[in-house]
């Protein structure tokens, strides 16, 4: 069963209340929050380069930094801590940023976190993991078939994960082409659910029940 991480709107409050009561949503995070060089807005280099064809994500009414939550070392999920993160600024054509209202929690996720994953999904810590979430679209890039204020829910890349942050956080980038509406009557903490588990179920139905599809 996936388990949410829900970002209301009374996190987009002064940041020090905002730390203050981010917190209590995950209840092993009292007493391990601390900020982390490398996912502040002051991280030396200046983070990923923005590609060609990108788009400046104007934020008029967000805050200049997001929540996030982020992984220090592999092990327990006492390495995560709650934390101020630079939002993400570039936008592809393709790509939709999405702010987040809900997050799941799958055995990917936790097998990364736990370090049996990294020979095989190499990470550069600190990350900000996460790759199912559902949300409403702040901003869509011309050729990503979306329009801001959509209700969506969508899958994140590992590629993605790596250039910027996964879906434990405020806000976050995904491809197009892994975002679909949310249907009405699934909350987004259920539709957050979705993706991973959906991907999973459909999988074993082409392989253990020789399922035929059409990529079409």
């Amino acid at each position: 069963m996936a388990a949410e991480l829900s970002f209301g709107h009374n996190l987009r409050a002064k940041k020090k209340e905002v730390l203050t009561s981010a917190v209590s949503f995950l209840p092993w995070a009292q007493g391990c929050f601390s900020a982390l060089p490398g996912c502040t807005t002051e991280r030396p280099g200046g983070g990923i380069e923005a590609p060609p064809n990108a788009q400046t994500v104007d934020f008029k009414d967000a805050p200049a930094r997001m929540l996030g939550v982020a992984l220090h070392e592999y092990g327990s999920p006492h390495q995560f801590k709650v934390q101020l993160c630079a939002l993400p600024r570039e936008l592809r054509d393709s790509e939709v940023l999405v702010q987040v209202h809900a997050a799941s929690l799958n055995p990917t996720d936790a097998r990364i976190r736990s370090g049996s994953l990294q020979h095989l999904c190499p990470l550069s810590l600190p990350v900000i993991l996460g790759f199912d979430c559902a949300g409403v679209v702040a901003k869509a890039g011309p050729a990503s078939g979306f329009t801001a204020g959509q209700q969506v829910y969508g899958r994140q890349t590992l590629e993605r994960i790596r250039e910027s942050n996964g879906t434990y956080a405020e806000y976050v980038v995904l491809d197009g082409q892994e975002v679909h509406t949310k249907p009405q009557n699934l909350s987004f903490e259920e539709a957050a659910a979705v993706p991973f588990s959906a991907l999973t179920a459909f999988a074993a139905l082409c392989t253990a029940g020789k399922l035929s599809y059409k990529n079409d």
